[in-house]
């Protein structure tokens, strides 16, 4: 995907691709050719690089550098259900958020949606703090949760 400004939820916006609830990370994005595949719609693959990139978004936010060497997410677990079709150059507005956190986890939410048609496509996941040059579990970072709770609406202790 092409890096994209995070935009804000606005009543064009939420009208243009019937947007419901709130979300703090959102991304507009025309489909390019590499995202279909043979059978002329986006291939599952594109729906989870958009996510990663959302996830990446998420900890940016909160100020979690990236690198091997400090705790950073892994993906656990995600769920995907797949609504409609998104086809090339279709215009869709992937968004995200941290619904809950735990001690060393978080889960995030998803949803991608069609210009003039609505949501196409749903996932949620689950990310475990790690570091990956030692594989020893991390906690979520405390500056995180305050962020998460008030942008997102996320729960947790």
């Amino acid at each position: 995907m092409r890096i994209a400004m995070t935009l804000m939820l606005d009543d064009r916006l939420r009208a243009d691709f019937a947007v419901e609830g709130d979300w703090p990370l959102l991304v507009r994005h025309q489909v390019r050719w590499s995202e279909v595949d043979a059978y002329a719609h986006v291939n599952h693959t594109s729906y989870l690089e958009w996510y990663e990139d959302m996830r990446i978004r998420a900890m940016a936010e909160v100020g979690l550098e990236l690198r091997a060497d400090v705790a950073g997410p892994v993906l656990a677990k995600i769920e995907v259900e797949y609504h409609k079709p998104l086809h090339y150059r279709d215009e869709v507005l992937i968004g995200a958020r941290v619904t809950g956190f735990r001690t060393s986890s978080f889960t995030m939410t998803y949803r991608s949606w069609k210009l003039g048609v609505g949501q196409v496509n749903r996932a949620e996941a689950l990310c475990v703090m790690f570091v990956n040059t030692t594989g020893a579990k991390a906690t979520v970072p405390e500056a995180a949760k305050p962020i998460w709770r008030e942008r997102h609406g996320a729960k947790g202790g």
